[in-house]
């Protein structure tokens, strides 16, 4: 398994390992904290998180076997292996694309990707992901938050969860390394958030409704609307409905 970093408060352990990255660039591992005074979502989110009572860790790896079109089948790795993971303490467990955690309609994890290119390709890849664990109230005004300890009713050890799904994410990176995306893209869609049925969406044009047809490699997500229009959508082009 990947070596660990356990630090107690950081600004954000994404910004943590992309420091170290300028001075032990060979390094791969993890680093996780009890406290981050400025973490991080996609885009400009921030993650709330109670002092000492989730998981917020990170993963830097130098994926320079893969090719950068398809750098996105990392993300569907790490959402399956956080998934496995959650899915062993309750049922209702599905990937919200791109890459958050769903029990039902509320999210319980979130990841944001930090990449450094190079002229050969991918030079640095740090995945950040925070996951509520033992957090019983929610004082942001994200909409739709949820924690382990609420969905179960009872604490759960933070660092067995860790242990699970830095594992987890190894183990489907050496299937990726090995050139097998098709099972990373199978496993992906079969876990996805709404992967059944029609749903409502909203795009810069307003509310539609439509099916998810697919997520492409690169991360493109595809809907089938009603009228069987096909629409295609990159992050924060599309909005969920919920």
């Amino acid at each position: 398994m990947l070596p660990i970093i356990r630090i107690k408060e950081t600004s954000s352990t994404n910004d943590y390992l992309l420091r170290m990255a300028s001075e032990q660039p060979a390094w791969e591992g993890a680093v996780v904290c009890g406290h981050q005074t400025a973490g991080k979502g996609m885009g400009k989110n921030c993650w709330e998180s109670e002092d000492g009572k989730n998981l917020l860790y990170s993963i830097m790896i130098h994926p320079a076997w893969m090719p950068v079109h398809s750098q996105y089948l990392l993300s569907m790795a790490q959402a399956i292996a956080i998934s496995d993971t959650l899915a062993q303490y309750t049922e209702g467990i599905t990937i919200k694309w791109p890459n958050d955690i769903y029990w039902h309609d509320r999210k319980i994890s979130g990841t944001r990707i930090d990449t450094n290119l190079n002229g050969s390709g991918i030079c640095d890849m740090v995945i950040g992901t925070g996951v509520n664990v033992n957090q019983k109230e929610f004082m942001s005004d994200a909409p739709n938050p949820v924690s382990l300890i609420q969905i179960t009713g009872v604490k759960h050890n933070v660092e067995e969860l860790l242990h699970s799904m830095v594992e987890n994410f190894g183990k489907y990176c050496k299937v990726l390394e090995q050139g097998d995306y098709d099972t990373i893209t199978r496993i992906y869609h079969e876990r996805l958030y709404r992967r059944d049925g029609i749903h409502r969406y909203r795009d810069a044009d307003g509310e539609f409704e439509a099916y998810i047809n697919k997520v492409h490699q690169s991360g493109v997500l595809q809907l089938r609307r009603a009228d069987g229009t096909l629409s295609e959508y990159m992050f924060k082009e599309v909005e969920f409905v919920i």
